[in-house]
């Protein structure tokens, strides 16, 4: 699915109405239909018994009114609070106005609803909004804020920028977002997360013909997505039809991250995992999954050293992926081992953690990162880049593409709202994920996850965007039952058949 600028939007709206001939109405339907969909289903602490919309001048309103006249058949109490003139709607947003007129009431009534409702509905400013947030707009908003209900907003949140995320005076905060056809740079940029809350996109009837003839950079990976690029195993299958990784990763000090990455290599479907770590921190270990195989390695101090790798060299060749870096420690040993490693023929590579850390500024490096799979966090990718993590964050789809393109690898930089950027500068964005992925070793199952899909023969494309996405709505998934914080990175290993099984079983 493309990410799409607001003036985009604006222009597939107009193309799809006066070339293609479909009607303004219908589309302004069909987007409150979803949103009411989008309503009904909300999981709620309690009953949903009062909705309060909010309605602004344009079109956003439009949507709002029409909400409202769907919503009164579902024996829910409905206020709408309009502030504009309905003299200035356009012809379709007047016609749902004309709807719902009975449902309108007075603005000085707004703030004791607000204090009542389940739900508030943000309908106030849609994606054309270019000038800050003023007035009894300003004072409406903030008044929506402060509501102790949930909070859903039509299409984008009142007074965000649909191109740059940034709040443009007074801004609603939303829990849902759910906006149409097409996800909006806005939507996903760092400013607007904790603005936009969960982002639904749902499609509303716009041309299909002039969406894709609109040009875009990312393209947003989500369930759709994911279903696009899934291979099923065929019935026949056997564990060596399904791939071997072969994990190098841990140390004395930090056994369980290559444990973390092995169990998700297996969690993604990988047939044989096989798991090399320094001998003395193999007489550490206590394996509760007997399915990984353990290969001890000569290492120096309880890591892995410039020793280490004749002992792999030979093995290396059995397998269809690498996954290299948790938990390896750093060090003059590990780096000299890790330089041997990817100075070797080798198969497709993941490399994480302590494998970027100790290749910093390692000589030579645009050679041994050619065509790998590198997962930095902002810290991370400071370190390899030389860029200061405020700049990353700052703007992450720049940093992730220009590293991908300069050193010819596939680079995802972790953060909410992941960014994945191909060697030739493609990039994706990720839509699942949240804070209850905030945990020790949750990086290095995502590290094994990618390890697991490469190995079974998915390709980069499929592979790296496929295991991103699991990996975020296994926390998503979590999260729901478990709340936002509390998960640890096990837990997240073991829902990804779950998740996999929601789409594809």
């Amino acid at each position: 699915m493309k990410i799409l600028s607001g003036a985009q939007m604006a222009r597939l709206d107009r193309l799809s109405i006066r070339r293609h001939g479909i009607s303004a109405r219908l589309l302004m339907g069909n987007a409150a239909r979803a949103c009411c969909e989008e309503i009904l289903a909300l999981r709620l602490p309690k009953k949903l018994r009062r909705i309060v919309v909010v309605c602004g001048p344009g079109n956003n309103g439009g949507d709002g009114f029409a909400v409202a006249t769907l919503l009164r058949s579902k024996n829910i109490e409905i206020q709408v609070f309009f502030l504009g003139s309905a003299a200035a709607l356009s012809e379709e947003a007047r016609y749902f106005h004309g709807l719902a007129r009975d449902l309108i009431h007075p603005p000085r009534a707004m703030a004791a609803a607000l204090c009542r409702a389940d739900l508030v509905v943000d309908a106030v400013f849609g994606i054309g909004l270019k000038r800050p947030v003023t007035g009894r707009y300003a004072v409406a908003i903030a008044a929506m804020n402060r509501a102790p209900g949930c909070k859903l907003a039509v299409d984008i949140p009142s007074g965000i920028s649909a191109d740059t995320g940034e709040a443009m005076g007074t801004a609603f905060r939303a829990d849902l977002t759910v906006t149409f056809e097409a996800p909006k740079w806005g939507q996903i940029l760092p400013p607007a997360w904790d603005f936009v809350g969960r982002l639904a996109v749902r499609p509303i009837g716009l041309s299909r013909a002039e969406l894709k003839k609109m040009p875009s950079t990312a393209e947003w990976v989500d369930a759709d997505y994911f279903r696009r690029h899934w291979r099923p195993r065929r019935r026949g299958a056997h564990k060596g039809d399904a791939g071997r990784v072969l994990v190098v990763a841990g140390s004395r000090e930090m056994p369980g991250a290559g444990y973390l990455c092995a169990v998700a290599a297996l969690r993604a479907g990988a047939g044989l995992v096989t798991w090399a770590l320094p001998e003395e921190a193999y007489r550490r270990i206590d394996l509760r999954f007997p399915e990984v195989m353990l290969l001890p390695v000569p290492g120096r101090d309880g890591k892995f050293a410039a020793g280490s790798f004749p002992a792999l060299r030979a093995p290396m060749r059995r397998f269809q992926c690498l996954a290299v870096g948790p938990g390896l420690g750093q060090g003059e040993g590990p780096r000299r081992f890790l330089e041997d490693l990817l100075s070797a023929r080798r198969p497709p590579t993941v490399l994480d953690a302590d494998a970027l850390n100790n290749l910093a500024g390692c000589w030579g490096l645009p050679a041994r990162l050619r065509g790998a799979i590198v997962t930095p966090h902002p810290l991370e990718m400071s370190r390899l880049s030389g860029k200061s993590v405020a700049s990353i964050r700052a703007n992450p789809l720049a940093a992730a593409r220009a590293f991908a393109r300069r050193h010819r690898c596939w680079v995802v930089l972790k953060g909410y709202r992941s960014v994945i950027a191909g060697p030739a500068g493609k990039l994706w964005i990720n839509s699942s994920g949240g804070p209850s992925l905030a945990t020790a070793g949750s990086g290095d199952v995502l590290t094994g996850l990618i390890a697991g899909l490469l190995a079974q023969g998915f390709g980069p494309e499929a592979a790296v965007p496929c295991a991103v996405f699991l990996h975020g709505l296994a926390g998503d998934r979590l999260a729901e039952r478990l709340g936002d914080r509390g998960t640890i990175a096990s837990d997240i290993a073991k829902e990804i058949p779950k998740v996999v099984w929601e789409f594809c079983g």
